[in-house]
């Protein structure tokens, strides 16, 4: 019998998606697992960050171009507590209509490994993550793209 050390696979490609579960600025708790049968592309994003806001206007074009096929782009904030005015301000500047969930515990971030926001994901639609990047994206990025396709 041998020591070992297993790396903490979740969130990473190829595995099912972590069991996660938030509130939504209604109020309502959303899943994951509510989300199964959708190809979702989540977003881990923050007020504070310059490059989340540049990256918004991207999400939301393909929330438009995409939804219709299938895709759920959903947002969740790690906006610290009492921040959700800010999110909400956010959010209507930038006319995000997209599911925007809030996570001020940033337990998102540790089930994902997503140390630092922007992160992305891309769950298919059996629950399997199949894309994951740190740092902005754009709505025309090759390997996001690439990886839509495959899940739509």
């Amino acid at each position: 019998m041998g020591c070992g050390w297993a790396e903490d696979t979740r969130g990473a490609v190829g595995s099912p998606a972590p069991e996660y579960a938030a509130p939504s600025a209604a109020g309502d708790t959303i899943s994951l697992a509510d989300l199964e049968g959708e190809v979702v592309l989540l977003n881990i994003w923050a007020t504070w960050c310059p490059p989340c806001r540049i990256e918004m206007p991207h999400l939301q074009a393909l929330h438009e171009e995409l939804g219709g096929e299938g895709l759920r782009v959903v947002g969740v904030s790690v906006d610290s507590r009492g921040a959700a005015g800010a999110v909400d301000r956010f959010t209507g500047d930038l006319g995000i209509e997209f599911l925007i969930l809030r996570d001020p515990s940033e337990r998102i971030s540790h089930l994902f490994g997503a140390y630092g926001v922007p992160f992305n994901a891309l769950i298919d639609r059996e629950g399997i993550v199949r894309w994951r990047h740190s740092g902005p994206v754009t709505a025309d990025d090759p390997a996001l793209r690439s990886a839509l396709e495959a899940a739509l």
